[in-house]
């Protein structure tokens, strides 16, 4: 059974609205200089590029409504992340904690950071995958609503093939665990339609003349929203959509490379995340199965960043990687994936010689820990302060007078 609510998970799911009512109605000012807002609203105004799917299918939409296309994107983002909550809350039950659903680390990280972004979409469209595969639908029919899903999802965003397509490879049910490397070959084949659609993605990510006539189809919607503004550059998702792979890695290479604070920074609040995730889970459930239910979890967890990991090569928006993996990561032990035997194995026993559940004895897992963590949005002193709910709050509150 779920968590009962506790003043303490009241207060996360307070604190979480508040700062959800406050993004949104920021939001509806964002206009071409929003990475969220022109993220949504990539097109194939100038042919075909990466991202391009949502932006068009919004531009067809706010024709045939009249409904301006960055309210539809505000719409469509909240839409998605609700279902995620709702969702991820009914199934929980013993193994996750509600606080843990509403904290920074799961949930409330788009509440607190971007929730007008495709992350949600992402993981919705993972979900109808792995729904798709546990259907009892025929094979064919099972194999072809998957690619579909994939590919919808590629079309939206390429980080899906990072945190959903080796996932949907490498991770099984209990009745389906591959038993050979010929079984993970032909698992991989079925799902070439979706890596194809990748491929394609990759070879066309766009140009700048491409996010040229992107920006110049949205020009109504950016003098709508910014009237008195001289907007001549593409800006935001759309400028970066004409970047080379060559200035997103430099990107990364010179955030790891320019000095020790901002990669200590990162490397502390996965960590940190990580040992939450792993101190919540299975705080609910019988003591006989907890530690089991921790394992694997933490070999999900393990096998996730694995998958995920070139993305911190390739971009550098670290706070939504991590979104992505431990969201994704409380998604695959829901619908009953597990991880390769040989990692469970290991985690186990790593467990077992670090006296893990002697450790978490000694540190239960308390609801109040999860008000007073964060991810900070800017990497100074000043944003990891008051990137905890409780503080953030506060800091707001005291902006006031």
């Amino acid at each position: 059974m779920p968590s009962k609510i506790s003043p303490t998970i009241a207060l996360l799911g307070v604190l979480l609205v508040c700062a959800i009512a406050t993004q949104l109605r920021t939001a509806l000012s964002w206009g071409h200089e929003s990475y969220q807002i022109t993220d949504w609203l990539i097109n194939y105004a100038g042919g075909f590029v990466r991202r391009g799917l949502p932006g068009t299918i919004i531009g067809f939409l706010s024709e045939a409504t009249g409904i301006q296309a960055n309210h539809l994107a505000i719409s469509a983002s909240l839409a998605f992340y609700l279902f995620l909550v709702i969702w991820f809350l009914r199934r929980a039950g013993s193994a996750f904690p509600l606080s843990l659903i509403l904290s920074c680390i799961v949930m409330g990280f788009p509440g607190y950071q971007d929730i007008v972004r495709k992350d949600c979409l992402g993981l919705v469209l993972l979900l109808g995958c792995l729904k798709a595969q546990d259907s009892g639908l025929p094979r064919f029919a099972s194999l072809l609503i998957v690619n579909l899903l994939a590919a919808l999802a590629i079309l939206s965003h390429e980080a899906f093939v990072f945190f959903a397509l080796p996932a949907l490879i490498f991770l099984s049910r209990p009745k389906d665990v591959a038993k050979s490397p010929r079984d993970l070959l032909f698992r991989s084949l079925a799902l070439a339609p979706a890596v194809l659609v990748f491929l394609l993605v990759a070879c066309y990510h766009g140009t700048p003349a491409i996010a040229t006539a992107v920006h110049e189809s949205w020009m109504p919607l950016w003098k709508t929203l910014a009237p008195d503004q001289a907007i001549i550059e593409p800006a935001a998702s759309i400028a970066a959509l004409g970047w080379t792979s060559e200035q997103g890695l430099y990107l990364s290479t010179y955030m790891l490379t320019s000095g020790l604070y901002q990669p200590l920074c990162w490397v502390t609040v996965f960590a940190i995340s990580f040992l939450l995730i792993v101190l919540f889970t299975g705080r609910d459930e019988n003591p006989s199965t907890r530690m089991e239910t921790k394992a694997r979890v933490t070999a999900l967890l393990v096998a996730q960043f694995v998958f995920i990991s070139p993305l911190f090569i390739l971009g550098v928006d670290y706070g939504r990687w991590l979104f992505l993996w431990l969201a994704s990561s409380i998604m695959l032990h829901i619908c009953e994936r597990r991880a390769p035997k040989w990692l469970e194995a290991t985690v186990s026993q790593v467990f077992k010689r670090l006296k893990i559940s002697v450790v978490l004895a000694r540190v239960p897992a308390k609801d109040w820990y999860l008000l007073f963590f964060g991810v900070p949005v800017i990497w100074n002193i000043h944003n990891f302060m008051i990137a905890s709910p409780v503080i953030r709050h506060l800091d707001l509150v005291h902006s006031w007078f």
